[in-house]
């Protein structure tokens, strides 16, 4: 029963390190958050001044939404993914390769040592 009961204690002690650890990672965590979040914001009055003439070179959906887009650079960022995602796929399988194909013939000694007592059961 002593060794019960000091397996729970060590279990107890080690799960209750493990709990309070992460409690103080995450505070930690979310302390940097809030102070990196405090730095990025600024008053709307410190905003900096457009030089020149904000209309000039523009369309009227573009000044109708500023904050947005250009629809022409939303089609090449479009077409730029779609370029990458179909030439990373023709290079996936040598990328993710590990060996050359042909090079094990098995899988490893003991999936070959079952797949041979399946073919030939021993006595």
């Amino acid at each position: 029963m002593a060794d019960i009961d000091f397996g729970l204690w060590i279990t107890a002690v080690g799960m209750g390190t493990v709990f309070v650890m992460l409690l103080l990672l995450m505070v930690l965590l979310q302390g940097i958050g809030r102070l990196d979040g405090r730095r990025r914001r600024r008053p709307a009055d410190a905003r900096p001044e457009p030089v020149g003439n904000p209309d000039e070179g523009r369309s009227a959906t573009d000044q109708a939404h500023p904050g947005e887009l250009s629809p022409e650079l939303v089609a090449a960022i479009t077409i730029a993914v779609i370029t990458h995602v179909r030439v990373r796929r023709g290079q996936a399988a040598p990328a993710m390769r590990q060996v050359q194909p042909g090079s094990h013939l098995f899988a490893s000694r003991w999936v070959a040592v079952g797949r041979s007592y399946q073919n030939k059961p021993w006595k």
